[in-house]
């Protein structure tokens, strides 16, 4: 596994709290679409496949994913 520089850490860190402050902290399958640029229909696919970390169904409600757990894995594509 490769380490990641503090500097690198730092900056990474700064990008997520810049984010997060855009989004709930629950986050729809409308966010997953606009913060990952990808349709509809890849959203529900890579929500399905567990691809996406933090990604929950609930019953009548539908998926939900956890804003911060979304954002670090984006940046760092770490779980």
């Amino acid at each position: 596994m490769q380490t990641i520089e503090p500097a690198t850490k730092e900056v990474i860190f700064e990008l997520v709290q810049a984010e997060q402050k855009k989004y709930p902290f629950s986050l729809k399958t409308k966010d997953i679409i606009e913060i990952m640029n990808c349709s509809q229909s890849q959203a529900y696919e890579a929500l399905t496949a567990g691809k996406i970390p933090g990604a929950k169904k609930i019953d009548g409600l539908g998926w939900r994913i956890n804003r911060d757990i979304l954002f670090t894995w984006l940046y760092t594509k770490e779980n």
